[in-house]
């Protein structure tokens, strides 16, 4: 409605707004409220974390990054594209506007949120001994990046899986740590070929 188009947003506002923006990528059509729990109900969960630009183009998917241009009231991007020296970035409701890589480095808060796809019945972290639909998917998924026959159902995630997921972990950059969290499922649908938005 026309509250929308207020000239000072109250602080964290646009977090929402951009979040919903970003849920349109993946052809979420959100309405008011919070966005992440309105997500997960379309099975799309959100992902907050800290980190550098180079960890965001390691995830290789649009995000929203929040901006310390005002600590009062922080403003929140969506960050579409980026190359070695410039980044396409939205502004809630703009039009893509291309940025130097070090201008929008200057001014980036170091948090950055976005969503991925997770598999059924996902637990926040799948650890050593888990068994379930997730651990079963992700050992489909291992199976078919390395090749492997196809793995048994409800297995545990044992010690020869848990090698396997460390492995691709390091070969991926990713925390070595042989527990499957968000960024770990997020390559694994990459590389399974999952038709998921990514940084052009």
């Amino acid at each position: 409605g026309a509250a929308g188009v207020a000239v000072t947003p109250q602080p964290g506002s646009d977090s929402a707004a951009a979040l919903r923006q970003l849920a349109g990528l993946w052809g979420l059509a959100l309405t008011d409220g919070d966005p992440c729990p309105a997500a997960a109900r379309a099975n799309l969960r959100c992902l907050q974390a800290k980190g550098g630009i180079e960890d965001v183009r390691l995830l290789d998917r649009p995000a929203m990054l929040k901006l310390h241009d005002d600590p009062v009231a922080p403003n929140y991007v969506l960050l579409t594209a980026l190359e070695d020296d410039q980044a396409t970035i939205v502004m809630a409701g703009g039009k893509p506007q291309t940025v130097s890589l070090a201008a929008l480095a200057a001014r980036y808060d170091g948090e950055f949120a976005t969503f991925w796809r997770a598999p059924r019945a996902w637990r926040d972290e799948v650890r050593g001994g888990d068994q379930g639909p997730d651990v079963d998917w992700l050992a489909k998924r291992l199976s078919q990046i390395y090749d492997l026959p196809k793995p048994q159902e409800n297995q545990p995630l044992d010690a020869a899986l848990r090698k396997r997921l460390t492995e691709f972990q390091t070969a991926q950059n990713l925390k070595a740590d042989g527990v499957a969290g968000p960024k770990t499922f997020i390559r694994l649908y990459q590389l399974g070929g999952v038709q998921e938005p990514r940084l052009r």
